[in-house]
């Protein structure tokens, strides 16, 4: 007998996972997709774009880079190009550090220390100029909305101020804690946070709300051997990347690190001594831009974790879920994460629990203490003592298919606490694909299997480590997942739930007409359409609806003329037919008429038998016409089942004249509205081409009677 169907608390929607916490996780597949994974790596090596002295990159809103080099050219590479093209950059421009990209227009800060320009993206025209007097402006970042933000100082203090597209200056908003000097800023629009990178000799990273509230520091030496920064730069999303180098101890190795919105570093891409010092840094979704000495350089993301990235990794942890008030002391029974886990990857499943009201209000203080960034509540929560149950851990391998996701399972079913707390951590190593986690449930029971057994065995239940409980567990955890293949087999009988390969035991199942050559279309619109099928079988309306899911659309691509109930027959000689008219069929004598006369002809004429009756329309009855419009390779694909398929929906002694023809051919020809002009139809060779409609265009060579005569190409 199966346990009641399970109840689960899920996560699987941008909603359901904003709930959680996280640290490392790309945020930008998560609200896109609803898949949790670990930000990707950026191969090693990059293809390199020469523009000596290349500096200030920037991406446009249509995927287009703009960087200018040394002598004061604009370079534009878009992303269908191999190679870029060069203009002259404006001089402000051309003098830019940094150059902002917002909506169609470029921003830059270099003709004085308080005066930004705006000028048009495509014909590069100064369309703006706006003064801030009385504030130096040290750096400018993008909104991510087609604003921009400047960094200021004024009289010591630090500011950012929003200028809109019509160039009015905002409020300014102070930067309350900043003491040290600061270089350069960035804006991440995803979480609403200013990176502001300050100091000179012991270089902090500062991060500061939208407010202008100081949200943490890191120091920039820490995050790398010794490091010292010389640039900032962002995707304007949720990285930052500083560019620097290490000490002269560490061999002074330049290089980009890579951070997220909570400033956790999640690796380091080497930069080439040939292209030191690095000048900009920016980034796409799926490239890192910098810019050095040789000039641009486009690190692609990696398809798999390359040799050196070191091991990527993506957290997060549930909220406090809390099991239903029940007689017995069952509270919970697995947690079931979908993922798609490559050789390589690794998914680990902890949990952490407590009836104890104290502990339950301390986790709940640490999770929701706003203060500290989301890595860091995630720290403190998996360091709290004496809740953290051990943790199960599955390994990718070649059994796993790639972006298959696939059920993985930790036990739940001998915890008794009420409340819980569920972490998952996705692992990559080097040659490794990303890791997904698509969906998560923890379940928890309605009536078990154990209350199914004799009471002598339920009272096992109560012993800690039983060892029928645990039997029992197994069962519900394996045996449930029958009973939902069982309770979902309805689906595979419906049109648009039907897996694939149910529609071909489906339809059979129903005797509609088919054929395995359908596509996956057709077959479901055949399915959709089995009951009107039936019931028409053996007449015009179930062949019209047949050939209407295999040919669907408007206007019709097929037409069926029963000439014998569509016009009729009418007489000729013997009188007037009272009611005959135009267009009619005329019957007569076949070819096999017994006349001894001089239009017979020997082999076809034969006397006729005694019971033999020849009306003349005999031949012409029981005969209908399909005519079907569709293209050469439509007609190469169709022609072995289509005419097999119409057989199963006409009547026996019905015989069928199947005809390819063109879409012009369905027209009516009469001149009305239904009639559509065209215009001279482009000229192919093809199976489809049509003869007297199609002409070779009038240029090139041409032969007269007064000789060649040649055109230009271009007329």
């Amino acid at each position: 007998m199966p346990a009641d169907p399970l109840r689960s608390f899920r996560f699987a929607t941008d909603a359901q996972w904003n709930t959680c916490l996280f640290a490392e996780t790309d945020g930008d597949v998560l609200r896109s997709t609803g898949i949790v994974q670990p930000f990707p790596a950026y191969e090693r090596t990059a293809a390199v774009f020469d523009s000596p002295g290349a500096r200030a990159p920037v991406v446009t809103r249509s995927g287009e880079i703009i960087w200018v080099d040394a002598d004061g050219n604009l370079y534009r590479l878009s992303q269908c190009d191999d190679a870029p093209t060069v203009v002259p950059a404006p001089p402000a421009m051309a003098a830019a550090g940094r150059i902002v990209a917002t909506g169609d227009a470029l921003w830059v800060s270099a003709s004085g220390p308080d005066v930004l320009q705006r000028f048009e993206a495509d014909t590069l025209a100064r369309i703006l100029t706006v003064d801030l007097p009385a504030q130096r402006v040290i750096d400018i970042a993008g909104d991510g909305r087609g604003s921009v933000f400047a960094l200021v100082e004024r009289d010591g203090t630090y500011y950012v101020v929003l200028v809109d597209c019509a160039g009015h200056a905002h409020d300014p908003i102070e930067m309350t804690g900043l003491c040290d000097a600061p270089h350069a800023f960035v804006y991440l629009a995803a979480s609403k946070r200013f990176a502001i990178l300050a100091g000179t000799v012991h270089q902090r990273l500062y991060w500061f709300s939208s407010d202008g509230r100081l949200l943490f520091g890191r120091p920039v030496a820490a995050m790398h051997p010794c490091f010292h920064a010389r640039i900032l730069g962002s995707d304007g999303r949720e990285r930052v990347f500083l560019a620097g180098a290490d000490s002269r101890t560490f061999g002074r190795g330049w290089f980009v690190l890579v951070l997220d919105a909570d400033a956790e570093y999640l690796g380091d891409v080497p930069i080439d001594r040939a292209d030191a010092p690095v000048t900009g840094v920016t980034a796409t979704r799926d490239a890192l831009l910098v810019t050095g000495r040789r000039g641009l350089l486009r690190f692609a993301v990696a398809d798999v974790v390359p040799d050196g990235a070191g091991q990527l990794r993506a957290v997060l942890i549930t909220p406090m879920l809390s099991a239903p008030d029940r007689d017995d002391r069952r509270r919970w029974l697995r947690i079931d994460a979908t993922a798609s886990l490559p050789e390589g990857s690794a998914l680990e499943i902890a949990f952490a629990s407590t009836d104890d009201p104290e502990t339950r209000d301390r986790l709940n203080r640490i999770a929701g203490d706003t203060s500290m960034q989301e890595s860091q509540r995630i720290e403190a929560l998996r360091a709290e003592p004496d809740v953290w149950h051990a943790a199960t851990e599955f390994h990718g391998s070649d059994a796993y298919a790639h972006g298959h996701a696939d059920p993985f399972s930790a036990k739940l079913f001998d915890v008794t606490d009420r409340y819980l707390w569920v972490s998952v951590t996705l692992r990559a190593a080097s040659g490794a694909r990303l890791p997904q986690l698509s969906a998560l449930d923890v379940r928890y029971p309605g009536r078990t299997l154990m209350q199914h057994l004799p009471a002598i065995y339920q009272r096992e239940e109560e012993q800690p480590d039983s060892f029928l409980r645990s039997l029992v567990g197994v069962l519900e955890a394996t045996t449930q997942g029958l009973d939902d293949r069982i309770g979902s087999m309805a689906n595979q009988l419906g049109a648009l739930t039907a897996s694939d390969e149910w529609l071909d035991f489906v339809a059979r199942w129903l005797g509609l007409p088919w054929d395995d050559g359908l596509t996956i279309d057709q077959k479901r619109r055949i399915l959709m359409n089995a009951e009107a099928l039936a019931q028409g079988r053996g007449t015009r309306a179930g062949l019209e609806r047949l050939l209407e899911s295999l040919l669907p659309g408007v206007p019709r691509r097929f037409r069926v003329t029963d000439a014998t109930a569509d016009v009729g027959f009418a007489a000729v000689g013997g009188g007037a037919c009272p009611g005959s008219a135009l267009p009619a069929m005329l019957g007569g004598g076949t070819r096999w008429t017994a006349e001894l006369d001089s239009r017979a002809v020997l082999g076809y004429t034969r006397l006729p038998c005694p019971n033999d009756i020849d009306d003349g329309v005999g031949n012409l009855a029981g005969r209908i016409r399909i005519e079907i419009a569709a293209t050469g390779a439509e007609r190469n694909a169709w022609k072995p089942w289509l005419s097999a398929l119409i057989a199963q929906m006409v009547p026996f002694s019905v015989r069928v004249d199947l005809r390819w023809v063109s879409q012009r051919a369905m027209q009516s020809g009469r001149l009305d509205g239904s009639v559509t002009l065209e215009g001279t139809p482009s000229t192919h060779l093809g199976s489809d081409a049509v003869t007297g409609v199609a002409r070779l265009p009038n240029r090139g060579v041409r032969m007269s009677s007064s000789g060649p005569s040649i055109t230009s190409p271009l007329n």
